[in-house]
């Protein structure tokens, strides 16, 4: 089971509650959504441990010191104000369960980040694409200038307003990269001179923004293999595979990515060229927000800015006719629609118009509202539904279910139907299938092997028999389940189908090693042996050398042999030693001797000496004996020849 997050719930500055985590983070640092509790705005919170900010390639070896250049830095941050960076709303540090943490607070975007727009299955058009180039290139252009190279550049770092404009956040702090430090989201959008060792330039900006660019458009990212350090040597000397049918777009795209730095735009040259194709292409539409505006939100909008009560002029050119431009200002990468210039210059004349429409008593008009039918939607994703629908100034509501027969991602239906008719402003539900319905968990415990086998496979789920022994549950039943990638499922739970699920089956008690009894009494050898789940059976007591008298003398089962539970093992008492006597060997040769001994039960042990004389001594371990002595029977007997 997964450990709770510690920072979630917590109460930054005392100001700030964490909430979930939104992704979008590097190996040291984690992106929270938060509250600000005072105001109850929603923000963007971004943690570090101080531990993390620790810094030996620049110098900085100590968390006080770290913490310190952390506060410069992010203050520095915080002063450079532009109108396509995320701002820094408020900084600082906080203790947590013992651990010293460092943020910084970001202005929330309703419009999510372009990762998250990804992960949607939403996808940009060349034009879309290009307006975000346009303003992340003014971004890196005035961040360059300032002597900051961001480093970090990728979806996740670009987050989009309300007005379909992108904000650049994600600037870091460390100086130095290490390629090997690396995550392997982060390696997906560095630049090939990171894979040699070399540190990020504003260069290596450039080629980020170039395969992130590359991505929103056809929906995959080249070079990416299974680890970090795969991925950037994948993309050593290799081109960037651009295809002309992107459009007039390649060819920027092409040289922003080439492997060679040297031979990359800067920033501001990759705008310029963004904006000398403007006129080739149509104007784009506006990018669909994540969180789409409520009709009320809109309403107030309108309060505030009368003139959106009024219907505008309408082109006759259609949108997808129109051509983009770039405004002839200070800032030569904005992009503007040509009907936007116009518009000032009407802008006294549709004033006039309006006075006249309210002096004449027609403003009844104000409250006329278009309608549109309700497109098809099969077998389309959740990001072409929107992007198909702005135009219809719709409220978009989106909820799942589960489907077996539309793929996850796409359309099941909508609310209200195809082919109805819906006014602008009116909400739409779009039901987004979550794949395919989900199998509930059944209790298998006790249940037998094929049981247990049956019921996963009826719900198309994967069983993998794992056998262990068990003293309770007999031999080829279930003692246990678990679904190894969520070990905290519980039966009622439920899982995808197709899901692996690992079935602990019992192979009955375990084997006993069989202890020795000797010399044990026989109450000790009861409790020894009931421990141990083993029958003891009594047999006649029995002269015994291995016990005194009174103690167990003898068992059926050799110490250490593995027997099964409940088996019984026999025991006899010892009756005391069992002594004979000794034959008559001290004075005879090896060849009277042997024979001697052999025949009263004994061993033969060491022999020392020249067995052709005649024996001197002999010993039973190292007591000396002679003939006649009363010996434990079977004992070893050491001779000893001159």
């Amino acid at each position: 089971m997964s450990r709770q997050d510690p920072l979630v719930g917590a109460l930054f500055a005392n100001r700030y509650r964490i909430g979930d985590s939104r992704g979008g983070g590097s190996g040291e640092s984690s992106v929270y959504d938060a509250t600000d509790v005072r105001s109850h705005k929603r923000v963007v919170i971004r943690v570090s441990t101080a531990q993390s900010l620790i810094d030996l390639d620049s110098g900085v070896v100590l968390v006080a010191d770290a913490i310190e250049l952390f506060k410069r830095q992010t203050q520095m941050l915080a002063s450079m104000s532009h109108p396509s960076l995320a701002s820094i709303d408020d900084w600082g540090t906080q203790d947590v369960d013992g651990t010293l943490y460092a943020f910084t607070v970001l202005e929330h975007y309703a419009g999510g980040t372009l990762r998250e727009i990804l992960d949607r299955g939403r996808r940009l058009t060349p034009s879309q694409a290009l307006a975000v180039g346009l303003d992340v290139c003014r971004a890196l252009h005035f961040l360059h200038g300032k002597g900051w190279v961001h480093g970090d550049l990728r979806p996740a770092n670009i987050f989009l307003g309300d007005d379909s404009r992108v904000r650049l956040a994600g600037l870091g702090l460390k100086r130095v990269v290490h390629s090997e430090q690396m995550s392997i989201e982060q390696a997906s959008y560095a630049a090939p001179e990171i894979a040699v060792g070399q540190q990020p330039t504003e260069q290596s900006d450039v080629y980020s923004l170039a395969l992130t660019l590359l991505e929103l458009i056809t929906g995959s990212l080249p070079f990416v293999g299974d680890t970090a350090a795969i991925t950037l040597a994948a993309r050593i000397d290799k081109l960037l595979p651009v295809s002309a049918d992107l459009g007039p777009i390649a060819a920027p795209l092409e040289r922003a990515g080439r492997p060679e730095a040297s031979e990359r735009f800067s920033a501001i040259d990759f705008g310029r060229a963004f904006a000398a194709i403007a006129d080739k292409m149509p104007m784009p539409l506006p990018i669909e927000p994540l969180e789409s505006k409520s009709f009320e939100s809109v309403i107030e909008e309108k309060i505030v800015d009368r003139t959106g009560e009024i219907a505008r002029p309408v082109v006759p050119t259609a949108a997808s006719e129109q051509k983009m431009v770039i405004n002839n200002s200070d800032e030569p990468i904005h992009v503007v629609n040509p009907e936007e210039i116009k518009r000032h210059k009407r802008f006294v004349a549709i004033g006039a118009v309006v006075a006249l429409l309210i002096a004449g008593g027609i403003s009844y008009r104000v409250f006329v509202k278009h309608s549109h039918n309700i497109p098809a939607f099969a077998e389309m994703n959740e990001g072409e539904a929107r992007n198909l629908v702005v135009p219809f100034k719709w409220t978009i509501v989106v909820t799942a279910e589960r489907s077996d027969e539309v793929p996850a991602g796409n359309v099941i239906r909508t609310e209200p139907a195809f082919g109805e008719s819906l006014e602008e402003g009116k909400t739409l539900t779009l039901v987004i299938s979550q794949g395919p319905s989900l199998a509930e968990l059944p209790d298998l415990i006790g249940k037998t092997l094929q049981e247990a086998v049956d019921a996963l496979t009826a719900l198309e789920l994967v069983p993998t028999q794992k056998d262990s022994p068990s003293e309770d549950v007999a031999a080829g039943s279930v003692i246990s389940w678990l679904v190894p990638e969520q070990p905290s499922l519980i039966p009622g739970d439920k899982v995808l189908r197709g899901t692996a699920i690992d079935v602990l089956v019992s192979t009955g008690p375990a084997p006993r090693e069989m202890p020795s009894l000797l010399g044990m009494t026989l109450e000790q050898a009861q409790t020894v042996m009931n421990d141990l789940h083993l029958v003891l059976v009594e047999t006649p007591a029995a002269k015994s050398n291995a016990a005194a008298e009174g103690l167990i003398g003898a068992q059926s089962v050799v110490p250490g042999t593995q027997i099964a539970r409940d088996s019984q093992v026999a025991y006899a008492i010892s009756l005391g030693p069992d002594l004979v006597e000794m034959p008559r060997i001290i004075g005879n040769s090896f060849a009277t001797v042997e024979p001697r001994l052999l025949e009263a039960g004994f061993v033969v042990g060491k022999v020392t000496g020249k067995p052709n004389y005649k024996l001197r001594k002999a010993f039973v371990g190292e007591k000396a004996v002679t003939n006649g002595d009363q010996v434990p029977r079977g004992a070893t007997i050491d001779l000893v020849f001159p």
